[in-house]
This record gives C-alpha cells, sequence and structure tokens, in this order.
C-alpha cells in the first residue's frame, strides 16, 4: 500500500507543479493584455465590447478563448487590479 500512496503524492506535486505554471503564464498573459487594454482606455475607448473588437482586430490573442469578449476584457481589468493590489 505504501507505493500506491507514495505515486499519489508524486501525482499531487507534478498537478500542484503544473497548476502554478499555468498561473505564471495567465500572469504574464493579464499583464500584455491590460497593457494593451490600457492604452485603449487612455485615449478614451472604455466601452468592453469595442475594446474587445479592437483586440480582435488586431490579432491579439484570447486567453482560453478564440476571440475577445466584453466579458473577457472585464475579467482581464479585474484580474489585473487583484494582482496590482497583491503583494
Amino acid at each position: 500500500m505504501a507505493p500506491m500512496k507514495a505515486a499519489t503524492t508524486k501525482d499531487a506535486g507534478a498537478d500542484r507543479a503544473a497548476h502554478q505554471h499555468q498561473r505564471a503564464i495567465l500572469a504574464v498573459f493579464v499583464e500584455a493584455a491590460s497593457a494593451l487594454i490600457t492604452q485603449l482606455v487612455e485615449v478614451g475607448v472604455t466601452d468592453h465590447a469595442d475594446i474587445a473588437r479592437r483586440l480582435n482586430r488586431r490579432g491579439f490573442p484570447c486567453w482560453g478563448r478564440s476571440r475577445w469578449t466584453a466579458g473577457a476584457v472585464a475579467r482581464v481589468m479585474r484580474r489585473k487590479a487583484r494582482l496590482d493590489e497583491s503583494p
């Protein structure tokens, strides 16, 4: 029975490492996407749907989706705010 538990612990460690890796990649994506979104907001584009259309037109990929939506823009903005708040 002990070898089974060791394998499970090993798998859990690999899962944890993979999850941390994905979170790190997501943080980089959020930084890049929020920089573009911020540029658009600074020139007066504040509607999330309009921002999504412009990101799609520029060909900037969306995380986990084929195209940007207003909801995806809002999520990136919320995640960026949380990242800015964390130490």
